[in-house]
């Protein structure tokens, strides 16, 4: 039998910009991430935990990115421009068999695997503005679940699927929201005059970590799933980048053509 181990996954905003999530899989412990090293665009690349044995599973003209293992470790979701538009794809761990799943003339991407492997959350400009939508793990019946005239993007499921969290700025501000894995009850969590945005839940549940521009710096804070007891945890250790990423402006960008 397999045994549970945490798998972390580099995934990049294609521009420079690097964030780091974690996910559960039932495989042995690599890493995902994308680079340039080849001089051919972005790639997608796959390495031992501890850094060695890189192997580039995507090796394609394109420009590939945002990787995120399956649940059980069998498959990779990521972003591809590929096709000539940005696109949700799917492909074994070892690169094989890609498939694309969003094949739509809009732009998709930043793709969440739900808990159980049987749906994916993504970022799509389809119905002329950045919402959320969820869709089969095959890519069949795409639902706009945000549904909503601001930005919205950077899904991220609960662990137990029963939610998920995102960042917006329908409130004039961007903020991280939380709403049911069907859409409903999208509640304000951060409610800051910051920017707040790219969450990332906690394996139990209970805490979500966010990147946040509250003052001088970016930071990384943590807060319980409801919102509460918000907490600096980085507390200006170093100019970061975050704020870069959730501001309105690179929101409306998060689903454009990755940049080499």
């Amino acid at each position: 039998m397999f045994s549970k181990t945490r798998r972390t996954t580099v995934v990049p905003a294609l521009a420079g910009l690097i964030l780091v999530a974690c996910s559960e899989a039932y495989a042995g412990s690599q890493i995902a991430f994308t680079s340039l090293r080849d001089g051919d665009g972005w790639e997608i690349y796959v390495m031992e935990a501890y850094g060695s044995r890189p192997v580039n599973v995507t090796n394609h003209p394109g420009d590939d990115g945002c990787p995120v293992w399956s649940p059980f470790g069998t498959h990779i979701a990521f972003m591809s421009n590929r096709s000539g538009n940005s696109e949700t794809y799917v492909m074994d761990v070892d690169g094989s068999n890609p498939i694309n799943l969003t094949n739509h003339s809009a732009q998709d991407g930043f793709p969440s695997w739900s808990p159980d492997g049987t749906k994916i959350a993504f970022t799509s400009a389809r119905d002329g503005n950045r919402d959320i939508y969820v869709m089969a793990a095959d890519g069949s019946h795409p639902i706009n679940l945000t549904n909503d005239p601001a930005l919205d993007g950077f899904a991220n499921w609960s662990p137990d699927g029963s939610a998920i969290a995102f960042t917006s700025n329908r409130d004039g501000n961007t903020e991280i929201y939380v709403m049911n894995a069907d859409g409903s009850d999208q509640t304000n969590l951060t409610n800051h005059s910051g920017l707040d945005g790219v969450p990332a839940w906690s394996p139990d549940g209970t805490q979500i970590a966010f990147t946040a521009f509250r003052g001088d710096d970016d930071e990384v804070y943590v807060m319980d799933a409801d919102g509460r007891n918000q907490t600096n945890l980085t507390n200006s250790l170093g100019q970061g980048w975050g704020s870069q990423l959730v501001a309105g402006l690179e929101l409306d960008r998060c689903c454009d053509q990755p940049d080499r």
